[in-house]
């Protein structure tokens, strides 16, 4: 229970975390990441179930996602867009990711991702699959973060050498029902890792976080796609 309450207080703005917590716990609290992504689909999936119109009720699922996680992974993925994007030097980019201040890629990057994220929850409206996709995005990016460098230990440090085969087995049955989004929602994590090495020489939790945020969006676009309405709003 203990290594649970530390993956929802990891990933989640719920105050829930012991009060010690020691290396064993942070690595066995990685089994829980997908569990708690289900907790957050949970009210994803309830939200669907609001007589609201379907831009509205995006817009507020949106809201649920970002502010349940205290913008945890848009803050990673805005830090990581001004970090890798644009022709630099390798040390100005590391630079770029310790400064707090936002720059033009975080802006664009940023922009463009809530959009995308509104308008794929607003053709995506499968309770199950809205109750799903969160836990394997916080899978997905798991056996990247065990493959590649880190920049600094911090906390991916921490949570490196988990206990991920475990949180394999959670995230099970997303694949097994949704396989092609399943597929895109670990190439993109791939992708953004693969960047991060090249331009920066490792990850960090910034990396991992753009990578969560990234998942999550290539999961709901390509389960969009698949789907047979047009993808405009009603």
């Amino acid at each position: 229970m203990k290594a649970f309450r530390l993956a929802l207080a990891l990933l989640t703005v719920f105050p829930v975390a012991p009060r010690e917590a020691g290396e064993e716990e942070f690595k066995r609290s990685v089994a829980f990441f997908p569990l708690v992504g289900y907790a957050l689909g949970l009210f994803l999936a309830l939200a669907a179930l609001l007589p609201l119109p379907a831009g509205l009720l995006a817009a507020l699922q949106v809201a649920l996602l970002l502010g349940l996680t205290g913008f945890l992974h848009l803050d990673g993925l805005l830090d990581a867009a001004d970090a890798l994007l644009g022709a630099r030097s390798r040390e100005a980019r590391l630079r770029i990711l310790e400064d707090p201040h936002l720059g033009a890629f975080a802006f664009g990057v940023g922009g463009v991702y809530l959009l995308l994220l509104w308008q794929a929850l607003a053709r995506v409206q499968d309770p199950l699959f809205l109750l799903l996709f969160p836990g394997f995005a916080r899978f997905a990016f798991l056996p990247f973060l065990e493959r590649y460098p880190l920049l600094h230990p911090g906390m991916a440090g921490a949570v490196r050498g988990g206990a991920w085969p475990w949180a394999l087995l959670l995230a099970l049955p997303f694949p097994l029902l949704y396989p092609l989004p399943a597929l895109l929602g670990l190439l993109v994590p791939w992708g953004v890792a693969r960047l991060a090495v090249a331009r920066l020489g490792g990850l960090n939790g910034d990396i991992l976080g753009a990578m969560i945020a990234l998942g999550e969006m290539a999961l709901l676009l390509t389960q969009a796609l698949t789907l047979s309405a047009p993808l405009g709003l009603p």
